[in-house]
């Protein structure tokens, strides 16, 4: 009995002393409740991912430089994903590789960027980085009303405030 619950204590501690060891958490910019669990999609097939996405709503930080407007994925072999976003503020579009981390997670400019949802015909998706900013995709210039529902239980169920989305404007 003695040593059933000397090992329990040890596991604590060490679990303890591993959880103060390791680095901060990512700072928050978003309207997202960092205490809720976010989870990317296991299922997420970058093949049916690839080609150009428009956002249709969005987080939208305060003084940010780069409105994506649009999107284009490109998987790689490795995994990785050639993305290329824009218009910037200085009419350029941004062009980079997000690694593969994980399951529908990978790190673009230096930021996580995770999948957490695509509808079955991957016509309407949302992407978000845990420290809250976020992003409804759709392959047209619109979404149907039940997508955009979706999207937003999706947003709600991953710890975000779903009052500061962003429609996207189209000209």
């Amino acid at each position: 009995m003695h040593r059933l619950s000397f090992q329990v204590t040890a596991a604590l501690l060490m679990g303890l002393t591993l959880t103060a060891c390791s680095k901060p958490s990512e700072v928050a910019v978003g309207p997202r409740d960092q205490s809720v669990p976010m989870s990317s999609m296991a299922g997420f097939d970058p093949a049916r991912f690839s080609g150009r996405w428009y956002e249709v709503e969005a987080y939208v930080p305060a003084g940010a430089s780069c409105v994506m407007g649009a999107v284009t994925f490109s998987p790689q072999k490795s995994g990785d994903m050639i993305v290329t976003e824009g218009p910037c503020a200085d009419g350029a579009p941004r062009r980079g590789v997000a690694m593969r981390t994980g399951p529908g997670r990978f790190t673009f400019e230096g930021d996580a960027l995770w999948v957490l949802w695509v509808d079955q015909s991957y016509d309407a998706a949302v992407i978000a980085t845990p420290t809250g900013k976020a992003h409804v995709l759709s392959r047209a210039l619109t979404i149907p009303a039940d997508k955009r529902r979706a999207a937003r239980d999706i947003l709600t169920w991953n710890g975000f405030d779903i009052s500061g989305l962003t429609s996207a404007r189209r000209k």
